[in-house]
Parts: C-alpha cells; structure tokens; sequence
C-alpha cells in the first residue's frame, strides 16, 4: 500500500471523514486477544453511563445505528439475508434480548471455563452483528465460535491430542470455513507471523473467497506487525468516534483498509448485572464485517474479490487515497449499497500489503495446486494434497491426490 499521506482534516457529509490526525492522550488499553476475556481489555477504555440500569433491561439502539442511517438501509431491504458470518470470541449469551430471534449458532470446539467479562464482550460483539434492535446484518446467520483466552481454564479433554488446536486462532477459523462463513469477525489479534497453519488458514480464506475483518490495536501507536491486519488479504479496521473523528485510543498500520465508529456503545457487563458503555477497535471490527456481509447479500453476483474491490472503492477519503489511520476512510453505507462491484476486476486489492505480509500471492497459488505441506494444513476439510509426499496417503483425514497438482504441468 505504501508510505501514508499526510490525511486531509476537511470532512464530507455524515458519516464525517476523519481527522488527519492520529491525536493520543495517553495510552489506551489494546483490543485483542487475551484481551478478549474482558469486556474493559478488549475493547480498550470503558466509561461507564451516568446511571447503570438493570441488565435485564433492554438496548433498543446505538448511537452507531443513525450515524450510518441504517433505519434507510432496513427500510430498502438490505438486511444481510443469506450471509453466513462467523465471529471468534468467547461465549455468546443468546438470551440477552437484544438477540431475541437472531439466527445464532454457539459452537465451543474447545471446552473451558469462560468468565463473564468474556460472555460480556462476546454478547456485545455479536449484537453489533445480528441484533434485530440494531445489528448491521439482523438476517444474516451468525455462527459464534467460543475461544479460550490465556487466562481461562481449558477442559482436560481440550489439552489431549489435537484437540488443543480447536482453541487457537488458525483452528476457529478452520472450522468457520468448514462451516461454509463467508465473513468472519474477529475482535482479537495475533501476532505470530511465523505460524504456518494460521498463514495456510487465511491462504484458504483468500482462495475461498471469505474475507476475514480484524481490529488493529487500542494503544495510539503502530501496532501493524502486532495485529491480524497484518497479514494478506484481511481487512484491518481501526476506530473513529461517534462524530467522525479519529478515535484517540485506535492504533493504526500498514495493514488498515477501512474505519469504523469504535462506539462509545451499551453493553452487558455479567460481572455487575448493569449495562455499561465501552468502545475500541473490537467494536469497529464487527461494524465493518457487518457492512462487507451487507455488501455480500447486496450484491449475489459479485465475486468476494468484488466485494473487497468495493470496500476500497466505498471509504471516505478524500480521493478514495489510502493512508495508515483510516486506510480507505470510513465506509460510506449508502454507496456500498448503490454501487455494482461487477464493474470492479475480480481481483483481491489486499493480496499484497507490503512490508512482507504474507501469504504471499505465490503462497496462496501453491494452497490452490495442493503442494502447501499436508502437516502445516490443520482441520481444513476442503484442503486436497496434490504433491508428490506419499506420507499423504497413510494421513488420516487427509484426501490425497499424488501427484496430481497443476503446478507440475504449468508452463
């Protein structure tokens, strides 16, 4: 993508493009993975609403929900029917009910002892998503794979054999494909650029078509080489406020495609039985997957490389140029819902981010042909080895093809 430009401070009409600056007052706390526990670490600072009221209570809106007039996007019809999304987070509470009749599957692949700071942040994200009262995507399919956290307990049964894997980053997002998502939220990050299964599992991903949305960190600082937007292929999300400016606590990177309002937004806290307020890059995560699943029920016939095409195409940026804090700007509702990505070459505009992410294109080529090595790919039901290891005939699980692959025949 390149050095960034110096962003413009003059503003569009609503939602606002955000401010050139990157201001910090002092550090907030980062959004991600271990994090994730913890409805205050994972989405960085929590203010607390004047009078907490009852959980029991029901949030009937966001502030999010008119700054991105998402009453005009419901009223044409734009609700996210068809979209499968995944999200990766800890347990999701699907009686809270604000997801009363929202179409939620939780699988725990991993058993453990989730806290309640962890069902907090998880019932939020997924709110954000389907919530009839004011999720992005109300009559998408949300399937919410619970992961552990470093903090908390996994079952013995979790630690035995592979069965450990089913917890980690690479192994949920294995599975959401297994399960046929085409988005996957993840509010978390990893930062373990060296991990082969986690480089095959978004290999797949960019070969499949499903586009993975992460946050880029709560800390004010470049946190590129320590978030998910690092990597090829995914969309990085850092965080404005609630009037369009740059949120003080968001991180920024190289690996930032696009903003989202980062809330302040209500939430469950089950550790008080109150609902509080918070905000951070977790939260702008699920507001951008939540418009990329939008997007994909829009427009049926476009392909994922399409829709990924639009989402640089739909930022507010002034000139649709890119830079470090923003990416593309804030997404822009009603021209993703008006503009036909057909147009755009089928294409994914993140293959390549520089500054050595991976997988490369190349990588991702040898994922398609079936020579990536069959010991580095982990739970990928679709993953079919083609090289010329004949170990890969006696791998249980493993289809093997020997061989077979159309690199050994490409001029």
């Amino acid at each position: 993508m390149g050095p960034a430009p110096v962003v413009s401070s003059r503003y569009d009409s609503a939602p606002r493009h955000p401010r050139s600056h990157a201001g910090v007052a002092g550090r907030a706390r980062r959004a991600l993975t271990t994090a994730a526990c913890a409805l205050a670490l994972a989405t960085g600072a929590i203010t607390a609403t004047p009078a907490p009221v009852r959980a029991d209570d029901t949030i009937t809106t966001q502030d999010y929900f008119s700054y991105y007039k998402l009453d005009s996007t419901r009223a044409k019809g734009y609700t996210g029917t068809g979209v499968t999304i995944a999200m990766v987070d800890g347990p999701v509470d699907t009686s809270a009910p604000e997801l009363a009749g929202a179409n939620i599957t939780v699988k725990t692949p991993c058993k453990y002892e989730a806290t309640n700071a962890s069902k907090s942040h998880a019932t939020a994200i997924a709110s954000i998503l389907v919530s009839k009262n004011y999720g992005l995507a109300p009559d998408a399919t949300l399937i919410a794979y619970a992961m552990p956290t470093a903090t908390e307990k996994v079952s013995d049964e979790c630690k035995q054999d592979t069965s450990s894997l089913k917890g980690t980053t690479f192994g949920q997002f294995e599975m959401a494909m297994n399960d046929g998502a085409q988005v996957i939220s993840y509010s978390s990050s990893d930062n373990n650029h060296e991990l082969a299964p986690l480089k095959w599992a978004i290999a797949r991903a960019m070969a499949q078509g499903v586009i993975i949305v992460g946050p880029i960190g709560n800390d004010a600082r470049d946190e590129n080489h320590l978030s998910l937007a690092w990597w090829s292929g995914t969309v990085g999300v850092s965080a404005v406020d609630s009037t369009g400016e740059f949120a003080s606590y968001s991180s920024w990177g190289q690996g930032v495609v696009a903003a989202g309002v980062g809330g302040p937004i209500k939430a469950r806290d089950y550790d008080t039985g109150t609902i509080t307020e918070t905000q951070g890059t977790s939260i702008s995560t699920p507001i951008v997957a939540g418009q990329i699943a939008l997007a994909r029920s829009r427009w049926p016939e476009a392909t994922p490389n399409q829709i990924l095409q639009l989402v640089t195409h739909s930022g507010l940026n002034l000139n649709n140029e890119w830079n470090q804090y923003t990416g593309y700007g804030v997404l822009n509702m009603g021209r993703m819902m008006k503009t036909d990505p057909t147009q755009f070459p089928d294409e994914n505009p993140l293959a390549d981010k520089g500054g050595g992410s991976t997988p490369t294109p190349a990588e991702v080529q040898q994922y398609i042909d079936g020579i990536v090595p069959f010991s580095e790919v982990r739970f990928d039901d679709s993953y079919v080895y083609r090289g010329v290891n004949e170990d890969a005939l006696v791998r249980e699980g493993l289809t093997a093809h020997i061989g077979t692959s159309p690199a050994y025949h490409r001029k």
